[in-house]
């Protein structure tokens, strides 16, 4: 996003090119810290054994540890938001969190008829996943200065590239999303 994104913003209302550039990185790896949390958390709620082939974290440290881990990673994540020092930016990566949780519960408490319902399914994927890269997305554009609209359209990208991304890598009949 941070490559799509103009940059003829003066450098006196973001900082220099390298600078921003940084900071815009720093998203990225705030959302690859609250993600890599996020797998972990699930691995645990699951009681899974692995994740994409290889032993998940719960299995091979148990629940507590994996949990602990988990929260680390958030507690990094979001002590790296604020020093951002941008309270929308921190706002929106706190949004994505919640959506996240929001999916969890959803997927957790799904009923056989919500089971079947693909409307229910995208809703539950964007909250699982397309809200943290929507949020991201946002993020960035916020970060560097660009108006509510292109801020706007960088969100409904990340939607989209989030949705995509977790139709086709997950098997239709998988309850692990």
């Amino acid at each position: 996003m941070a490559s799509a994104i103009r940059t003829d913003t003066p450098d006196s209302v973001v900082g220099s090119r390298n600078e921003l550039r940084a900071r815009q990185m720093r998203i990225a790896e705030i959302t690859e810290m609250i993600h890599v949390a996020s797998l972990i958390h699930d691995d645990v709620l699951d009681a899974a054994d692995t994740r994409r082939g290889m032993d998940s974290l719960n299995s091979a440290v148990g629940n507590k540890l994996a949990a602990l881990a988990g929260d680390f990673l958030l507690f990094r994540a979001f002590s790296a938001a604020g020093s951002l020092e941008n309270t929308e930016v921190v706002s929106l990566l706190a949004t994505a969190l919640n959506n996240l949780v929001t999916g969890e519960l959803m997927q957790m408490t799904v009923t056989p008829a919500q089971r079947c319902s693909m409307d229910y399914y995208l809703q539950k994927t964007y909250y699982k996943t397309a809200a943290l890269i929507s949020n991201s997305c946002k993020a960035v554009a916020v970060l560097s200065g660009q108006t509510a609209e292109v801020a706007g359209l960088a969100y409904q990208y990340g939607r989209h590239l989030g949705i995509a991304y977790q139709l086709t890598t997950i098997p239709c009949h998988s309850d692990r999303v």
